[in-house]
């Protein structure tokens, strides 16, 4: 590898492969590649494979590009293989490990909902001390999986996720007419806290983009509307016609919901957060968000009412969140930081 050292992350000089491993199976979808015109790219996608029920047992469509990817980057001495996803950094370093393929991974997009079980977690140790480094959405993470996969912190570098300003179906057509409080995403939200919300404010109407696990066994109040698996367009245009957004989260140390908060920046809205550990690097009480303890329906309730009543407060959050994310959440800063370990790569520095 040759690097031109300088302010531009895609000022790189090689003829070196950069393999992409993904679940994203669409031909349009190139992640930084544009800011790297001069690597060669292969963008390598899970595919469905065989029926629902063997799929629920094994993932073969993630196996599969696994095992093409190490492939590839056996065919191609010093290809890097870049990973999305825990358990695609998962197989492809236990395939490199088997194949004796000595390919640096970089693992990134490395998030658990939940840490794998106790056989599951034997099985990803082995594996992933064979990648070279992992990127994380938040701090709390580097020290979680650090812990759990008994790897040094050093490799696991934290990245607040970044893109760029979510695309909106039909922005001048709202999906959902009028005023609400948007709640959108499935993973890890504690949505009967934000029902028992909504039932203290039934003069505020709330729209919901979930999953339909997520509402099982409860009852939605009259003055909340939902939407189950809808594109994600549709549900960016939810969030854009929304007043703010309601992010409830299960406890106070997980790490998942920055696509939705950094969504919510991008296109300008203030929300009411649990207030999480693993969200912490995104969100201050106060200037970009209100934070509210967990499982208190009367705490969601109160921090809603404020933003609802008082439309000026509400406005400078949102500012202040928009802002945040145009500085600390774009795409740049993810080809920013691949360039860095691109970098590492060609001074050789320890890992």
């Amino acid at each position: 590898w040759r690097r031109s050292i300088g302010s531009d992350p895609g000022r790189h000089v090689t003829e070196k492969l950069v393999i992409c491993c993904s679940e994203i199976d669409s031909a349009t979808w190139r992640w930084v590649a544009p800011y790297f015109p001069d690597l060669t790219w292969e963008f390598v996608a899970c595919k469905s494979r065989f029926g629902r029920g063997l799929q629920n047992f094994v993932n073969l469509g993630r196996l599969s590009a696994a095992l093409k990817s190490v492939r590839l980057a056996r065919r191609n001495k010093g290809a890097v293989l870049v990973t999305h996803g825990p358990t695609l950094a998962a197989w492809c370093a236990l395939f490199a490990r088997l194949l004796g393929v000595d390919v640096p991974i970089l693992a990134h997009s490395f998030n658990f909902v939940a840490l794998p079980g106790r056989l599951k977690l034997v099985v990803f140790r082995f594996a992933l001390a064979r990648v070279r480094r992992f990127v994380v959405f938040s701090q709390v993470e580097r020290e979680v999986y650090a812990a759990a996969f008994h790897l040094p912190i050093e490799r696991f570098e934290f990245l607040h996720w970044s893109v760029q300003p979510p695309a909106v179906a039909s922005p001048d057509d709202p999906v959902e007419a009028g005023n609400y409080v948007a709640a959108i995403g499935g993973n890890a939200r504690d949505y009967p806290t934000l029902i028992e919300a909504a039932r203290e404010l039934p003069d505020v109407r709330f729209v919901l983009v979930v999953r339909p696990e997520n509402l099982a066994g409860l009852k939605v109040p009259q003055n909340m509307s939902v939407h189950c698996n809808i594109g994600f367009g549709e549900a960016m245009n939810i969030l854009y016609h929304a007043r703010f957004m309601a992010l409830p989260l299960n406890d106070a140390q997980v790490p998942c919901g920055h696509v939705t908060l950094v969504a919510a920046m991008h296109l300008g809205k203030a929300m009411v957060v649990t207030d999480s550990r693993g969200v912490r690097d995104y969100v201050f009480d106060g200037e970009n968000a209100l934070l509210v303890e967990p499982k208190s329906p009367a705490a969601l309730a109160a921090a809603i009412r404020r933003l609802w009543d008082d439309r000026e407060f509400c406005g400078r959050l949102a500012e202040h969140g928009r802002l945040f994310a145009a500085k600390s959440c774009t795409e740049g800063q993810v080809a920013v930081q691949f360039g860095g370990f691109l970098h590492e790569l060609v001074a050789g520095r320890p890992q």
